[in-house]
């Protein structure tokens, strides 16, 4: 599990009111050090998962790797090419299925 916003503050800038599922792991534990800390998600047919996030609120995989980078990352602005890179390794663990590469609109690759 790790924090939300490690070199910003995420919520501040998403706006909008905080919600229970904000809290992360601290609505569990009611610890201090788990607010705003999430699970990690396997990265495994990320391509298919969003809207991303823990609320949703991204849509695309390019918008999640800039708000990640953003938000998670000390060197906060990322190139056009750096983003476009990562969405291309991010779609390689894209899965198949008897053969099929794995789609949203094929899910089960039927």
């Amino acid at each position: 599990m790790e924090i939300m916003g490690l070199e910003g503050d995420y919520f501040k800038d998403r706006g909008g009111k905080l919600t229970d599922a904000d809290e992360g792991r601290y609505a569990v534990t009611h610890e201090a050090s788990d607010m705003n800390r999430f699970v990690v998600p396997n990265l495994r047919n990320i391509e298919l998962t969003g809207p991303y996030f823990h609320d949703g609120s991204v849509k695309t995989l390019d918008e999640a790797v800039r708000k990640m980078a953003r938000y998670q990352t000390p060197d906060q602005n990322i190139s056009d090419q750096d983003v476009a890179d990562i969405v291309a390794f991010l779609k390689t663990l894209t899965g198949r299925y008897d053969g099929k590469l794995l789609t949203n609109s094929n899910p089960a690759a039927k």
